[in-house]
């Protein structure tokens, strides 16, 4: 009998966090210039749902709850470094100003456009 996988709730969050790294507009309009006083959304709060969503996935699928292809293991995880790492190293930049227009930061919002298509395929 095939075990069944359970549906977990991080993943919704998850893609969600997704769109919100991999969104340039939206972090210009939210990030820098809070036009929605409703949503609460800076790199802070992003990051630290991402780590914790992204994480709670990663251990999910390792663990046999969650189903997920090689391709999208693989590519959550290589994000799930790029952001833990780029989150460590980022001292000298004091704004979300200045993590919008850094260079590093483009890459890793280039590559979780490809994460988010990656997971969303069935």
């Amino acid at each position: 009998m095939k075990e069944k996988k359970e549906n977990v709730p991080a993943f919704i969050s998850l893609l969600e966090v997704l769109q919100e790294i991999s969104n340039e507009s939206y972090q210009h309009h939210q990030w820098i210039a809070r036009e929605d006083p409703k949503d609460y959304g800076c790199y802070e709060n992003t990051i630290m749902y991402f780590l914790e969503d992204g994480e709670a996935i990663i251990n999910a699928r390792d663990a046999g709850r969650v189903y997920m292809t090689d391709s999208q293991y693989k590519m959550l995880k290589k994000l799930y470094g790029m952001v833990d790492q780029y989150d460590d190293n980022k001292s000298e930049l004091t704004s979300d100003r200045e993590i919008v227009n850094d260079p590093k930061w483009h890459e890793i919002r280039e590559y979780a456009k490809l994460v988010y298509v990656e997971l969303i395929k069935t």
